[in-house]
């Protein structure tokens, strides 16, 4: 070693003191660039990643979005759903103007036919409802009578100018009533007939 090397030794006071740690690397400072591109592959990972999760999320929410709601049919009667939707009518009979309240009770007794004997009878004017009712067998005189005395004073008071008192309104109610309950009695009655003639 030359004298002029011993000498710089000399001179750098941190060389001698004991307590430094020759062997560490002194700090380097690097800027962002350089940490991007010693880091570049473990970014590229996670935005990739990142990427997935988001495409998976977006994609089950638009299935999700997407798959039609399937709604659950509840059967119900037809007998009990008129006697229910009569009764709730008579409670409000007294609230109610008298056509809109024949408008109700001819939906539900047309309700009741329609899902008791299978034919559109939401579509029919009150004639075609009455021809239709005349050609089924199920249909009696009596029944056909009754059904249309309801019909034509029911109509007569929807389409005119004519207005009817308390007790007529009561009259209508129970008159189709008494329709449901009958018709019903007499399906039930049918029904077993046709169940005993099986089993013979």
């Amino acid at each position: 070693m030359t004298v002029a090397s011993f000498n710089f030794f000399l001179n750098e006071s941190y060389l001698l003191d004991s307590s430094y740690l020759s062997d560490s690397p002194l700090p380097v400072f690097k800027t962002f660039q350089d940490i991007l591109k010693e880091n570049l592959t473990v970014l590229f990972v996670l935005f990739v990643f990142l990427g997935l999760v988001l495409i998976v999320w977006f994609y089950l929410k638009y299935k999700k979005r997407k798959i039609p709601e399937v709604e659950t049919e509840v059967f119900s009667d037809p007998y009990e759903d008129a006697l229910i939707a009569i009764a709730d009518l008579q409670k409000k009979s007294s609230h109610l103007n008298p056509k809109p309240l024949l408008f109700k009770l001819s939906e539900i007794l047309r309700v009741y036919v329609e899902r008791l004997f299978l034919f559109p009878a939401m579509e029919l004017t009150g004639e075609e409802f009455m021809r239709e009712i005349a050609s089924h067998s199920f249909f009696d005189d009596d029944f056909e009578s009754l059904l249309k005395d309801f019909v034509s004073r029911g109509d007569r008071i929807k389409y005119s100018e004519e207005t009817i008192d308390e007790q007529e309104t009561k009259n209508l109610l129970n008159s189709a009533l008494q329709f449901v309950k009958e018709a019903n009695a007499k399906f039930e009655q049918e029904k077993k007939a046709e169940m005993l003639a099986e089993k013979k």
